[in-house]
């Protein structure tokens, strides 16, 4: 089934009740009654059970704002519900909740405009935000699709999205091109925009004393909205058993991810997720305190997970496969200067220090996307810190670039040598951790001085606790059949078993587990049942 004939006449529609209304739009559409059985029966044979009936029209979503009501449209086959630039457009917060229901039959909500939820506002400009603003709900099941590569879906501070899928039955985010039935069109990388959370949550970037004044309004990437605040543990709903894929678009200039987490507070949940073949970054935190479990990033044409401006938070469970193309499986930065005082003001948060346990990142080294990525396992900048347990780097190449780990050390960057200083001070450290590479560690890009002058990869990671270089002599000395799952017993490019003891975090977040990496060999249950689904799905 192909909508294109339904798009054309939607988007005509669309285009004449935007030039009335300026493109902020404000009409009443005719709403579809499907409190009403109009089915008919042939009268002919009207006991005969088998005679088909009209079939009853499928609930779209709708809401009312401002007075006006506004309703997704059945397609043709009344399979999809397809919402015009009327419904839902980058010219229009959407300020009430509003339901967007599974339909049956692998139907999908088609989206020809950006979902702004919530009013996103500049407090220093005299806005107030809305601490009980709408909520978004989404059905278990559900599939939203969009037409258009700027297209995104964007939660406002005071906003929530409710997303809570189910095993076997997730919430889908993905291109028009997967679900229109059009077999000469492909679903690619950059299709549409991808999820952003705004939140309220610290952030590096806002002075201590902006932030606790309600004046911490840091500008977005993509169309310009606002994120930022002094609440640690602000919640903006709900991601859990959702799948993003084929986004990553390039708004005004900036490129967007699969999941954007913008100061995101802890009282947020996000569990669960799969961000396939995005543009950018699979999934990118700015900042905040916000905690990640359950979590698989395949084929990213940039980094797997990326964080920012002084993150404080967890994550555990975290797969990263990126065989075809990619730039790394984690990118870090802390903060381009020294933490807190180092610009003569107090920061809203310190540089970022996230604990991350159980990650496996499997990379190939292959050069990536713009000719200018090389997959590898880590990189951290400025003066990052961060805190490693149980985490498994697997990457088959020997090129610069395509290592295990590099502490890049910029020579133009303030603090150049930040993360080599957090590294020996014990702020960067690895535990029961695992390197199976042909290039452990990249070269420092900059000499070191002082103190740091007789800085050493190799004497630094192994003082660690039950730390293993190993060495790559093949996939499967390391990963189960399944090319991700960490083998029962892990032997080193000789052959030789190394003795891996995971170890625990020490906090109720944490799951302790028996296995080093995101998942062990035959591991059974709700996360064994979505790292099949996803790979499924990557491949």
């Amino acid at each position: 089934m192909k909508l294109s004939g339904l798009f054309k006449v939607s988007l005509v529609a669309s285009a004449l009740v935007l030039a009335g209304c300026g493109g902020d739009i404000n009409v009443t559409p005719t709403n579809i009654d499907n409190s009403v059985d109009n089915s008919v029966s042939n009268p002919t044979t009207p006991t005969d059970p088998t005679e088909p009936t009209t079939p009853v029209a499928i609930k779209c979503a709708s809401y009312t704002q401002d007075g006006s009501t506004f309703e997704g449209t059945p397609d043709e086959n009344n399979k999809n519900c397809v919402y015009s630039q009327a419904f839902a457009s980058n010219a229009k917060d959407l300020t009430t909740s509003f339901l967007i229901p599974a339909l049956k039959n692998g139907g999908a909500h088609i989206f020809e405009g950006a979902l702004f939820i919530g009013k996103d506002v500049d407090t220093s400009k005299g806005g107030v935000i809305d601490a009980n603003g709408p909520t978004l709900t989404i059905e278990a099941g559900a599939t939203i699709a969009f037409t258009k590569p700027e297209s995104f879906v964007r939660i406002a501070r005071g906003a929530k999205i409710l997303a809570q899928g189910e095993t076997g039955k997730p919430i889908t985010f993905t291109s028009i091109s997967e679900v229109d039935g059009d077999d000469t069109t492909t679903a690619q990388i950059g299709d549409w925009g991808g999820v952003q959370v705004n939140g309220r949550a610290p952030n590096i970037e806002c002075t201590l004393e902006a932030a606790q004044n309600d004046l911490c309004n840091i500008k977005a990437e993509g169309i310009v909205s606002h994120y930022g605040g002094n609440n640690a543990d602000d919640n903006s709903g709900v991601l859990k058993h959702v799948v993003i894929k084929y986004a990553g678009f390039g708004v005004e200039g900036d490129e967007l991810n699969g999941l954007t987490l913008n100061a995101v507070g802890s009282g947020t949940a996000i569990d669960y997720v799969h961000v396939h073949n995005g543009f950018d970054d699979g999934i990118e935190v700015f900042g905040g305190t916000v905690n990640l479990k359950h979590i698989v990033i395949t084929e990213s044409a940039d980094d797997g997970l990326d964080w920012d401006s002084g993150w404080q938070g967890k994550a555990q469970f975290v797969l990263v496969q990126s065989k075809q193309y990619g730039n790394h499986g984690f990118e870090t930065d802390g903060g381009k200067k020294d933490p807190l005082t180092a610009d003569g003001q107090g920061k809203a948060a310190n540089v970022s220090f996230p604990t991350v346990a159980n990650a496996t990142v499997v990379t190939t080294g292959k050069q990536g996307a713009e000719g200018r990525r090389t997959g590898a396992g880590m990189e951290m900048k400025e003066w990052g810190k961060a805190k490693m347990l149980n985490v498994l780097f697997v990457d088959s190449s020997t090129d610069a670039g395509a290592a295990c780990l590099d502490l890049y050390n910029e020579k133009d960057l303030s603090g150049a040598a930040g993360v080599h200083a957090n590294a020996v001070a014990g702020d960067i450290s690895f535990t029961s951790s695992v390197f199976a590479c042909g290039l452990n560690f990249e070269e420092i890009h900059t000499p070191l001085e002082g103190s740091l002058a007789s800085f050493n990869y190799e004497t630094w990671f192994n003082a660690g606790a039950n730390n293993h270089l190993i060495g790559f002599a093949d996939f499967s000395n390391v990963l189960a059949a399944d090319g991700v799952s960490t083998k029962g017993t892990i032997t080193d490019k000789d052959g030789n078993v190394v003795p891996v003891q995971a170890a625990s975090a020490g906090d109720s977040f944490f799951t302790d587990v028996s296995y080093i990496g995101a998942i062990g060999e035959g591991e059974e249950g709700e996360w064994a049942d979505f790292v099949a689904a996803s790979m499924a799905r990557a491949n």
